[in-house]
């Protein structure tokens, strides 16, 4: 019987094998309504049982049992009731070969810890937090419950005194107690193991460690390092520090690893410290749509909501996961305007300007750049150099030669974690050779992870990336075309193609439409002219600042 029920038999008569009815049912469900509505209303929340009917059963199927889906919020349940019952349905006589009767029903909630204190014997927490797997108890640690003047306890592992000596205050007596201990908090972050021996012969218990310090702890706004390439976003972070409500949405893009988290979590840090915030919510835009998901299969819009637009600021990193996702936008929309006509704080970070990023609505668009927009761009030599130092000085026992951080220095890109990386490389080395690696050395072990900081520019990328920038084609770039929209990116593209490859003027000029090399030098001097006056080029919403568009240009050539 029980394969005639999961392949779909005309009854369900004598012995039922609940799961593969309930298995084949959901199947036949998906198949319906789609697998991410499937995803969205019937994974989370939601639990199905088949139950045989009786008499007393409001309804009674030929079949003898009915299908119940238990859904854990009442909004989950109206929808499924408004939205899905036919479908559910249909499933369920697909799935069974029957008319098999379907009930949606509000899940009973499932027990949850009491809030307040539970009074345990001091005799079942030893037999809880002592010995394990059947091992002698004096050869293991035990978890001991230090009690506390305040009402907050916390558990410490500890041999060296036993329970009731700790719960005394350290006394040394371990008579017949019978007091009951009460417990508040009892899954702390467990502390380290003490060496038992060592604790015996000191005859204390040794003093936790301190607890250790996550790379957030350490993205901090005197941490951060600013340079030329990051000097406006960083002036920002500052701004937002000194006054949350100033130029909200602040809005902060740019390639991956140059600072946009750090500064995130460094204006996070200073809302917390110095502005005393209570509700500082930071998170990524997947984090928040995978929030609103879970919320409108289970609990309900109104809590998502209350969540997020009672906050004292709120921080978003990587918005442009967004894209695309009407009703998460939506949301997004209307939480930022509700956070705006309160006048709380909200950072945005992307790898894009809001008006690039595809896929987002045209109103949120407008909401994330009416405040301040701060491009920043992959790190400079200087800005480079002066990580690499910081990086050397805090990870590296022994100092590198300044030759060595030049020439390294010349062969990364502007990505902060790449920088890190080969600082974690040549400290492991060092280590291991006990004295500071060649450079062969470190190519040899790190090659892979120089050739990731180095980008392959060519005469090509920088023609592809230019026309990319100005709109244009490669056909007008190399024509011969003399308007300003044409002529003026066509002398940027010859200068970026001098200073960032080793190509003659010859060979620029007779890439670039089979001029002659006289053409290149020119173009060369007129764009340094270009940039000391601070001229624009472009026509239209293409027309930018050469030294902007010689910077968002040179950004996505080293980082590709």
């Amino acid at each position: 019987m029980k394969e005639d029920c999961a392949t779909g038999m005309s009854a369900l008569h004598g012995c039922i094998d609940d799961k593969a009815v309930v298995e084949t049912f959901k199947e036949a469900l998906k198949e319906r309504i789609g697998s991410d509505r499937f995803r969205m209303w019937f994974i989370h929340g939601v639990a199905f049982e088949l139950r045989a009917t009786t008499s007393g059963s409001p309804v009674v199927a030929p079949s003898g049992y009915e299908l119940v889906i238990l859904v854990s919020g009442q909004f989950a349940l109206d929808r499924l009731r408004q939205n899905f019952l036919q479908p559910i349905r249909a499933a369920a006589a697909k799935a069974c070969g029957t008319s098999l009767a379907v009930t949606i029903e509000l899940g009973r909630p499932e027990p949850k810890q009491a809030a307040l204190p539970l009074d345990i014997p001091e005799s079942e927490i030893e037999s809880e937090l002592g010995e394990k797997n059947g091992e002698e108890s004096h050869a293991k640690t035990k978890r001991k419950i230090v009690r506390a003047n305040s009402p907050q306890r916390e558990i410490v592992r500890s041999s060296a005194q036993p329970l009731a000596s700790l719960i005394a205050g350290g006394s040394a007596a371990t008579g017949k107690r019978t007091k009951r201990v009460r417990i508040t908090a009892i899954d702390q972050p467990e502390l380290p193991f003490e060496n038992e021996s060592t604790a015996q012969t000191e005859g204390t218990a040794k003093t936790p460690q301190s607890k250790p310090q996550f790379p957030r702890d350490l993205m901090t706004l005197s941490s951060f390092i600013g340079g030329s390439c990051n000097k406006l976003a960083h002036t920002a972070a500052m701004m937002a520090c000194q006054n949350p409500g100033t130029a909200t949405p602040l809005f902060l893009y740019g390639p991956s690893g140059i600072g946009k988290t750090h500064l995130v979590n460094a204006i996070a840090d200073q809302f917390r410290r110095r502005f005393r915030m209570r509700s500082v919510v930071q998170l990524s835009g997947e984090k928040f749509t995978n929030d609103f998901c879970k919320s409108v299969g289970t609990s309900g819009l109104p809590a998502f909501r209350k969540r997020y637009r009672e906050v004292d600021a709120l921080l978003i990193d990587d918005v442009q996961f967004l894209s695309s996702k009407s009703a998460t936008l939506r949301e997004m929309l209307y939480t930022v305007e509700a956070l705006i006509e309160s006048g709380r704080p909200i950072i945005f970070t992307a790898n894009q300007a809001p008006s690039e990023i595809s896929g987002l609505s045209r109103e949120l668009t407008g909401r994330m750049a009416s405040g301040l927009v701060c491009p920043m761009h992959s790190l400079d030599t200087t800005t480079r150099d002066a990580v690499l130092r910081r990086l050397i000085a805090q990870r590296c026992p022994i100092e590198w030669p300044e030759s060595m951080i030049t020439e390294i220095n010349s062969q990364l890109a502007g990505d902060g974690r790449v920088l890190s990386g080969i600082v974690n490389l040549v400290s492991t080395l060092q280590m291991m050779f006990d004295r500071m690696p060649s450079m062969d050395e470190i190519r040899q072990f790190g090659g892979d992870l120089l050739r990731v900081g180095q980008a392959a520019v060519t005469l090509s990328t920088i023609e592809r990336t230019v026309c990319e920038a100005f709109r244009l084609s490669a056909e007008e770039l190399r024509g011969s075309s003399q308007s300003r929209a044409v002529c003026e990116p066509r002398m940027l593209a010859m200068y970026l193609s001098r200073q960032l490859t080793s190509s003659a003027y010859a060979e620029i000029a007779s890439h670039y439409g089979g001029r002659s090399h006289s053409t290149a030098i020119a173009a060369e001097k007129n764009v340094k002219k270009w940039m000391e006056a601070g001229k624009a080029i472009g026509r239209g919403t293409a027309a930018v600042s050469v030294k902007e568009a010689v910077d968002r240009i040179e950004t996505i050539l080293r980082t590709g």
